[in-house]
């Protein structure tokens, strides 16, 4: 696992849990770091994509339908960058 609340807890000395304040957003530290990385990554790959030609993801007439389809097959292949990838070309179609 990339990160974990735990990982992003700070180290302290206080007596109980009860009158600990200084965790008290060590799970909102973990989740943003792993939404930053996670998004680094998806730009990586899809810049990659675009330097190898692929483009079309904001066309009007790619069908949302066909979008959904690759979705899936992403999620069958377990390729969850790409699954974020085609989550977000339905989501941009959206209003």
């Amino acid at each position: 696992m990339k990160h974990t609340t735990e990982q992003h807890r700070e180290p302290c000395n206080c007596r109980s849990v009860d009158e600990c304040m200084h965790n008290l957003f060590a799970w909102k530290d973990a989740l943003e770091a792993c939404v930053d990385d996670f998004a680094e990554e998806l730009k990586l790959k899809l810049t990659q994509k675009f330097l190898q030609g692929k483009s079309g993801w904001d066309d009007p007439d790619w069908p949302a339908e066909d979008i959904i389809q690759q979705l899936i097959d992403h999620v069958e292949k377990g390729d969850y960058v790409d699954v974020a990838a085609f989550a977000m070309f339905a989501w941009n179609k959206t209003d």
